[in-house]
């Protein structure tokens, strides 16, 4: 009997047991997700060479959280987005987390409420039309104060298609990635020249580019080098067509490689010409390049190009020099071509092909070098002739050495700077008034070397004197405090700002 009576209460136990763990996995497992969601994507559709936003907008269950995507956390969050091979995605970026405290007393981070999720993606060049599906899996574990639920996993779906270029594009889900936000993040203007570039053909892209270098050529920091590529090609005294030309031509090939090449390298960096151009060692480089160029126009040695170019080409000194000094030209106009190529940049970073990036940027260079194609052109043909064309070429010379004194002045020492270009131009009119044997031999270029040299030199007393003139604006240093003044008041502001590194700015 004893033995009998005991089954009863030992089921009873059980039961009670079952019970309790039934109730507190019911806890552990709502019936509802803890967190949902959906994906959505800025635009209404893909071309090749775009880039574009990812968001998984999500919602967490009223009076749960999830642990953050933190390594810290227990159950970390975590998104990913299966894509097809012709998609890029970069890292996802997830918000700032809050912090809760959890069972032991510590404080985990956290996301309650709704959040998003974002993902910035690109599409490849070679992408293929049709539509695309992408796969977002979000991974979390959702507590309840002290107690928290099993894992679980969110799958979103999202189908869109992949059009030709060319094709319009709208933005879409506004409320979520903004009105302002385009296919890409960043500087609006540089990406809209970006994506206005994608919507065309390959060659209509090229055009379109040689006709925006020519108009670069046209900027304040091509304008010093006028003068240099006037004196320095004059002094080649060549009278062959053909030769002039394939000069002339290499002075554009090195401007070209120049900027194909640098083009890349700011691509991969992320860095514009403008910003290199903030270091002192550039504008040193440039100027002990361009001295380097004068002391051969002075006679001391020749630059001679590779055998076997001169060989097939029949070429001296001249090509040599002028694709050195179509090099040095790309440098020179940095500081001004570097913000305005900045969308080109954008661009050639988005499709991520060096070849394209290469030939884009040469396309820009040529139409860069038209202008200076026909000046160097005209220049070497100039009807000179005699033994003072050594003087010609000297003069050559000491254009390229001023131009390197430009360079290298913003860095120089304050007591030195404002008489670094009167020095050379003093310099040159007192070598033409009494050292240069070629113009000795005729009258009439003794008499002008003697005016030149009178002239240089007062030119260059004027400018190395100190100018006492106050300005007429009375200008006070800048302050957002002053800015809002100003704002309140309704008074116009001018903001006047310049660079010391850049001689143009």
């Amino acid at each position: 009997m004893k033995r009998r009576s005991l089954l009863p209460i030992v089921l009873t136990l059980l039961l009670v047991n079952c019970s309790s763990a039934w109730s507190q996995t019911a806890t552990q497992r709502p019936t509802e997700p803890v967190v949902t969601g959906k994906l959505l994507i800025s635009v209404d559709k893909l071309r090749p060479g775009d880039e574009f936003n990812l968001a998984l907008k999500l919602a967490v269950r009223e009076g749960y959280h999830i642990g953050a995507a933190d390594q810290t956390t227990l159950y970390p969050a975590k998104l990913t987005i299966d894509a097809p091979d012709s998609i890029i995605l970069d890292q996802p970026v997830y918000p700032k987390p809050k912090r809760f405290k959890g069972a032991d007393g510590t404080e985990d981070p956290g996301y309650e409420g709704t959040f998003i999720v974002r993902v910035r993606g690109r599409v490849k060049e070679s992408a293929r039309q049709g539509n695309i599906t992408f796969v977002a899996s979000f991974d979390s574990q959702g507590c309840k104060g002290n107690q928290c639920s099993v894992p679980e996993t969110l799958t979103s779906k999202l189908t869109i298609p992949i059009a030709p270029r060319g094709t319009p594009v709208a933005k879409i889900n506004s409320e979520t990635f903004g009105p302002s936000v385009s296919s890409s993040q960043g500087a609006s203007k540089d990406d809209d020249f970006a994506d206005r570039l994608a919507r065309y053909g390959f060659f209509i892209r090229l055009l379109m580019l040689f006709v925006f270098g020519l108009l670069l050529a046209f900027t304040p920091c091509v304008y010093p080098m006028i003068p240099v590529t006037i004196g320095y090609f004059s002094a080649q005294y060549e009278r062959r067509t053909k030769r002039v030309l394939l000069l002339a031509a290499a002075y554009v090939l090195g401007l070209a490689l120049t900027y194909s090449i640098l083009g890349a390298l700011a691509a991969t960096t992320g860095r514009a010409f403008g910003e290199w151009m903030q270091s002192p060692i550039v504008p040193f480089g440039i100027a002990l390049v361009l001295v380097a160029l004068a002391m051969s126009m002075f006679g001391l040695y020749e630059i001679r190009p590779p055998g076997f170019i001169a060989n097939r080409s029949s070429a001296r000194s001249g090509i040599a020099g002028a694709l050195i000094m179509g090099l040095v030209f790309g440098f020179v106009a940095a500081p001004c071509v570097g913000p305005a190529v900045l969308g080109l940049l954008v661009y050639v970073a988005k499709i991520g092909s060096p070849l394209m990036g290469f030939l884009l940027f040469f396309a820009m260079a040529l139409g860069m070098g038209t202008p200076l194609f026909f000046l160097a052109a005209t220049s070497a043909k100039l009807p000179i002739a005699g033994m003072w064309m050594l003087a010609v070429k000297k003069l050559a010379g000491f254009l390229l050495i001023g131009a390197a004194a430009y360079f290298v002045r913003p860095a120089a020492p304050d007591a030195i700077r404002p008489y670094l270009i009167p020095a050379v131009i003093a310099a040159a009119g007192i070598y033409f008034c009494c050292f240069e044997k070629s113009i000795k031999s005729h009258r009439t270029m003794a008499q002008a070397g003697k005016l030149f040299g009178l002239v240089s030199l007062m030119v260059a007393i004027a400018m190395a004197k100190p100018h006492s003139s106050k300005p007429a604006i009375k200008w006070q240093p800048y302050s957002e405090e002053a800015v809002a003044k100003a704002a309140a008041n309704r008074v116009p502001v001018i903001i006047d700002f310049t660079a010391e590194w850049c001689p143009a700015c």
